[in-house]
């Protein structure tokens, strides 16, 4: 099966060519042979994805998980926070698909001045109505910031979510102030886990990820956009293990059952009464699981193809 003309890499903008048969039904993905980079086509409109977030995506009252996730939801994104404050002094920080707000809530412990973007209203709602942040609601392309207003701007797994990443990367450009930092975080489409465990890997979430990024393709991005790279990590405890397990799953059980069972019942996916056997060995799997996923989570990481990355980078003073 061919690719068709348009269907060229959101990456590098080379010819794709066909990796899978399919992912889920209608949609496959599209691998570059140039960067290692990979598309889902077809690709939704605006209109047509709005579908694949539905008020239950979020949860209600914008709450995803059980408690216990909850609070290490909110531990990972102090943490996220207190490198961004390594990195860059106070200013003001942009996050792009910012969520229900908690990186910005700690950001502004932290003494920034933090502005989010968020396309859905309902996943806004949390920061805005709770939290008390500013929060602009809708395409990040279209928000009128203004030439070098951020010290800081961050796509925390949301540039995949994007029509066009590359227009994205430009406009953050525009957006930075000199020596101003970017904070990237993706899945990574050249890692050990997308490689093993192809079309059940967790990390795919076709149709809503436009874009799956290899870390050459990323940083060849960043690179021609100016921006000056200053490390890549490949170990990310909140990310890495749990994509393992659920990917290693996903070969076996209903697709992605387990991030259902971890969620509260009003962002389920699933039905956990269609599927009680499956629920039981779903669970009892990923207990033996977890030391294998930490194994596995430290080869990825020496061997520098982890299944998600985290990359920073620079806009020069000049």
């Amino acid at each position: 099966m061919a690719a068709p003309d348009t269907a060229s890499c959101l990456a590098c903008g080379s010819p794709a060519r066909h990796r899978f048969d399919s992912v889920i039904d209608g949609f496959a993905i599209f691998g570059c042979d140039r960067c290692g980079s990979a598309r889902t086509w077809p690709a939704l409109d605006e209109t047509a994805i709005g579908s694949w977030y539905p008020t239950a995506y979020y949860g209600e009252r914008n709450v995803r998980f059980n408690p216990l996730f909850e609070r290490l939801t909110r531990w990972f994104r102090r943490r996220r926070v207190d490198v961004i404050r390594r990195l860059t002094r106070p200013g003001a920080v942009l996050d792009v698909g910012c969520g229900r707000g908690f990186t910005l809530h700690f950001l502004r412990e932290a003494g920034y001045r933090p502005v989010g973007v968020e396309l859905s209203a309902v996943a806004a709602s949390h920061a805005r109505d709770v939290l008390g942040l500013d929060v602009r609601t809708g395409d990040f392309l279209s928000q009128p910031f203004g030439s070098g207003e951020f010290a800081a701007v961050v796509f925390w797994h949301s540039l995949e979510h994007m029509m066009d990443p590359v227009k994205a990367l430009d406009r953050a450009w525009e957006i930075l102030e000199p020596g101003g930092l970017l904070v990237i975080a993706v899945p990574n489409f050249a890692s050990i886990q997308a490689a093993w465990t192809g079309r059940h890997w967790f990390h795919l979430d076709v149709p809503r990820h436009y874009v799956h990024f290899s870390t050459r393709g990323l940083t060849d991005a960043l690179r021609r956009r100016g921006f000056r790279i200053t490390a890549v990590a490949h170990f990310s405890l909140e990310q890495n293990p749990y994509g393992w397990i659920q990917s290693l799953l996903n070969r076996v059980f209903e697709h992605d059952l387990l991030y259902s069972i971890l969620k509260e019942p009003a962002a389920r996916a699933h039905r956990i009464r269609e599927f009680p056997l499956q629920t039981i060995a779903t669970t009892i799997a990923a207990i033996f699981l977890l030391p294998v996923a930490f194994a596995l989570m430290m080869l990825e990481t020496l061997l520098r193809r982890g299944g998600t990355i985290e990359v920073y980078a620079r806009k020069p003073e000049r």
